[in-house]
């Protein structure tokens, strides 16, 4: 019959066994700085303080591309194998920014920007996101403020005003 059922080990020792390992195809590197770091988190703490803001108050901002059509970049190869060729990247994409408070209970709906001002494949559908459309789906200046002016400001005043906390936040973007 075939009721075998591989575990995580026995997988691992498979490949051990077989000389296969998984190679990266293809990537880029991102390193950080923390000495560059520092005078911006004195600054922004200074800042909170001042500000007398809680936890509440604060937020996040991080936009992000998907390229929605992009294979994997690891493949399972025999160890004498040293690298393997990839294909030719899709740059088929959406950009993303969710945007959250600090504790996590306040979660903005998500902004998505896509290349087509009305996408067929929503119909008459209307998705729980922020949608916007821009021919390379990049999160420009505009669309960037209409966010901000028509969504964020709105819904974090709501939340405040709910929790009878002053109205103001901050709003660390990256």
């Amino acid at each position: 019959g075939s009721d075998f059922s591989a575990s995580r080990g026995w997988l691992d020792n498979f490949k051990k066994r077989h000389g296969i390992r998984q190679l990266k195809v293809s990537g880029e590197k991102v390193s950080s700085n923390a000495e560059a770091v520092q005078p911006f988190q004195e600054k922004f703490l200074k800042e909170i303080r001042e500000k007398d803001l809680c936890p509440e108050q604060i937020y996040n901002a991080d936009e992000s591309g998907l390229f929605w059509k992009v294979l994997p970049d690891k493949t399972l190869a025999s160890s004498a194998e040293t690298s393997a060729s990839g294909s030719k990247v899709s740059k088929e994409r959406i950009t993303f920014m969710p945007c959250a408070n600090s504790i996590g209970n306040h979660k903005l709906q998500l902004l998505v920007v896509g290349k087509a001002k009305k996408p067929r494949s929503f119909g008459s559908v209307k998705l729980p996101v922020h949608y916007q459309g821009q021919r390379r789906a990049w999160v420009t200046r505009d669309i960037f403020l209409e966010w901000f002016r028509e969504h964020f400001v709105p819904e974090v005043k709501r939340h405040l005003k709910k929790l009878r906390l002053p109205q103001r936040a901050l709003s660390l973007l990256d």
